[in-house]
């Protein structure tokens, strides 16, 4: 007993694998076929010995919806991969994202797939082939893009770095150059050259000063030349005074005053010279110190304002700076600018890259492709299918035109009936209807009870009346 129980079991769980198994082959070939845009009743058609009626087509199709889904799901990684390492998303919003694209381009696949006919002529798959291969080459430059950036990812970073440092001292010069800070600091410059040159003009002496000096030297040369030569005179004038006469010693005396003024007059103008030296030089540097606090005096106010500047050059500089550096660790953006500058000086790396968008854009025209050069028998079973749909659909389109048209006819024709009706009628009904109106009017005089006319002439207008009003019923009855 126990061992029924126990192979009844066994037989249950074979037939719950082999259901489930089942199950999963026919959920695998529904999602083959509907990323091949084929239905799954047509590929799985067999006739009554069990074989497949369209074998070949069978196994095209197939192989089709598996490149459409393993490009989905390779496009999704891609996505996913690139969103969570260069633009710092979680790993769940990464999964969702790279879902979301998988679907996408499994979408896109799908449609270009579907929209492929290859019994078309050559020139149809010729444009076909082309908008198809933009629509591939854009999905395989995103596909492409993160494995290469993970690929140089040392080498990005170091051109990320030197485009950071690059930005940064361009964003100082612009910094200080909206401030005006480099026009300033040449100003400040500038008053430093004068004052260097002030502080020059300060220790040295005028320009005349030398052709002052030189008058000064000579005119002590002159006093001394005088002077020796008035001294001797005195003496020998002081000895002739010892035996002079009176007369003669005054006038001796008179001479040796006369000389004795001569050299006092020497000295003095030595002395006026002198004096006119030191008032120059007091003048001069008197003057050049004026010129010195004048120019340190604007020195400093120049560099008061070339210190706001820069002051104000480091806020901006230091507000851009940190978008900057912001930007350079972002990812997307800064990896995106380090590619394109090697892509652009670096040979190699755009070897790399093209032989990377080959790959990946071969792999997404293989689907395309084949779906455009083989025409096998499911195709043929398709195009038929869909041509006759076409015609039958186009036999409904005529005979609803023509029902359409019959409706229109009969139409026109009972409203040109009772355009004639009225033609013909020219005016008889209302005037009959003139003369209803006008009876009725009649009657109404006629009857009982007014007292305008005789029994007798009431009776002859009645009968008048009742003969107007049969007269128009036949009239009626005619038309």
């Amino acid at each position: 007993m126990r061992s029924l129980n126990s192979q009844n079991s066994q037989t249950w769980m074979h037939a719950l694998a082999y259901t489930m198994l089942c199950a999963i082959v026919h959920a695998s070939k529904s999602l083959l076929a509907l990323s091949a845009a084929v239905s799954l009743k047509v590929l799985d058609a067999q006739d009554s010995e069990g074989n497949y009626l369209y074998a070949r087509g069978r196994h095209k199709y197939f192989g089709i919806g598996a490149l459409v889904i393993f490009f989905a799901l390779f496009a999704g990684y891609g996505m996913a991969h690139m969103l969570a390492t260069m633009v710092n998303v979680s790993s769940t919003g990464a999964m969702i994202a790279g879902s979301l694209w998988a679907l996408f381009q499994w979408c896109l696949e799908r449609q270009m797939i579907m929209s492929i006919q290859s019994d078309a002529s050559w020139r149809a798959k010729c444009m076909g082939l082309f908008w198809r291969s933009l629509l591939a080459l854009l999905s395989a430059i995103t596909m492409v893009y993160p494995f290469y950036v993970d690929s140089n990812r040392a080498e990005i970073t170091v051109k990320t770095g030197e485009l950071e440092r690059s930005r940064l001292i361009q964003n100082l010069q612009s910094a200080q150059q909206a401030t005006g800070l480099p026009s300033l600091q040449q100003e400040v410059a500038a008053f430093d050259d004068k004052l260097q040159k002030a502080e020059d003009k300060l220790l040295s002496e005028p320009p005349q000063m030398a052709e002052m000096r030189q008058q000064l030297q000579l005119l002590r040369e002159q006093a001394k030349t005088e002077e020796r030569h008035s001294n001797i005179q005195i003496a020998n004038w002081h000895k002739a005074m010892a035996v002079a006469l009176p007369a003669e010693a005054v006038l001796l005396e008179q001479k040796i005053n006369a000389a004795q003024n001569r050299i006092n007059a020497a000295k003095a103008r030595c002395q006026r010279q002198e004096q006119e030296i030191n008032t120059t030089l007091i003048a001069w540097r008197k003057e050049k110190q004026a010129e010195k606090a004048q120019l340190a005096e604007e020195r400093h106010q120049a560099n008061a304002i070339a210190s706001k500047a820069r002051i104000d050059a480091q806020v901006l500089e230091k507000a851009q700076a940190e978008h900057i550096q912001a930007a350079s660790h972002a990812g997307f953006a800064a990896d995106f600018a380090a590619t394109w500058d090697m892509l652009q000086n670096d040979m190699h790396r755009r070897l790399q890259f093209i032989w990377w968008l080959l790959w990946f854009l071969t792999i997404e025209l293989v689907a395309i492709i084949v779906k455009f050069t083989s025409h096998t028998d499911v195709d043929a079973r398709l195009n038929a299918d869909e041509h006759l749909l076409k015609r039958a659909i186009s036999s409904r389109v005529k005979l609803r035109q023509e029902q359409i048209e019959v409706a229109q006819l009969r139409e026109m024709t009972r409203l040109k009936g009772e355009r004639a009706a009225l033609q013909a009628d020219d005016g008889i009904s209302a005037a009959a209807l003139a003369t209803l109106r006008r009876m009725r009017h009649l009657e109404e005089q006629a009857e009982p009870g007014s007292g305008h006319m005789s029994s007798g002439l009431r009776s002859l207008l009645q009968d008048t009346l009742n003969t107007m009003n049969a007269n128009f019923l036949r009239l009626l009855a005619h038309k």
